[in-house]
């Protein structure tokens, strides 16, 4: 597992033994409402208390400043923390069954600090999407880092084009048309390695046709290397059947897209405490492909091409 270095926020002070106990002396001994009845020898003894009572407590809320908490056979531990965001705004964060906040405009997503190491189970939901949960694995003094997958149910297309048509002039519909009628016969007919490269080209997406395997190379620095890449060759998926096509996410590197079969779907590549599998699109022998930069997707089945937005 793959975690960013932990930051404390920067709202969290050191407390300082000298200064505290100047604190206790000035109060007690130079408040006359609090001291002014009491002989010298029993403002002595409640000072001397008071500085007793702070050295047995100053170690825990130093060791709680600085990020320490119980562990298991009252073990002292370093915490961590997990961060989840989401791509769709009114999403419902919960961490073990509990809501921790709803994304919005501003914040789309949820840092949690403080959190003694061990397993996590995070659920993010929208009503009319498919649900995105995880188990994360928090560890000391790490921060562990996932992005949610959440496609609408019905999501939003359109037919713009019919195979027999013929437009008064050529369009752009017309060039991606002719594009997955290409995709589609030269995955049919592959019989080596089929590649589809990211932004910067340090991350690929490669399957062998005759094994139907999907996965994702790093060709980077390995300190460089995201989060949901465990390893600079990752398998990320295997198909029942021949691929027809597969690519990266729109806008997205960690989320690849796959049509087999009679559907589109979209795949996280993070395998991580479960992996979501979401679906895009279902009909009779649909194949898909990216266009430039758009974050639709273009699908030709049977004689429609169909374009659909993603969020």
């Amino acid at each position: 597992n793959r975690h960013a270095p932990l930051q404390p926020p920067p709202a969290v002070n050191k407390i300082t033994m000298h200064n505290a106990i100047i604190y206790f002396f000035l109060f007690f001994c130079k408040n006359k409402d609090v001291m002014g009845g009491l002989t010298i020898g029993k403002r002595r003894v409640i000072l001397i208390v008071c500085v007793l009572i702070f050295l047995a407590a100053a170690p825990a809320v130093l060791l709680y400043s600085n990020g320490y908490r119980l562990g298991a056979n009252w073990t002292l531990k370093k915490t961590g923390g997990l961060y989840v965001a989401s791509p769709v705004s009114g999403a419902q964060i919960f961490v073990n069954d509990n809501l921790e906040r709803e994304t919005n405009i501003i914040q789309n997503g949820l840092f949690l600090s403080g959190l003694r190491p061990g397993a996590y189970s995070v659920l993010i939901a929208k009503e009319g999407y498919w649900p995105w949960s995880k188990k994360m694995e928090v560890k000391s003094q790490m921060v562990a880092e996932a992005r949610a997958l959440l496609l609408p149910k019905e999501p939003e297309g359109e037919i713009i084009k019919r195979e027999n048509s013929t437009p008064l002039q050529k369009t752009e519909y017309d060039d991606i048309y002719a594009l997955i009628k290409e995709t589609k016969k030269l995955n049919s007919t592959a019989t080596s390695t089929v590649e589809r490269l990211a932004s910067q080209e340090r991350q690929k997406l490669w399957w062998n046709p005759k094994k139907n395997e999907i996965w994702i190379s790093w060709s980077g620095e390995e300190s460089a290397r995201p989060y949901y890449l465990e390893k600079n060759e990752n398998y990320v998926f295997k198909s029942p059947t021949r691929i027809k096509n597969a690519d990266f996410y729109p806008g997205r590197k960690d989320v690849i897209i796959v049509s087999y079969q009679n559907g589109i779907y979209a795949i996280e590549i993070d395998k991580r405490g479960g992996q979501a599998k979401q679906p895009i699109y279902k009909g009779k022998d649909p194949v898909f492909i990216t266009y430039k930069n758009s974050s639709s997707i273009y699908i030709l089945d049977e004689d429609a091409l169909i374009r659909i937005k993603l969020p």
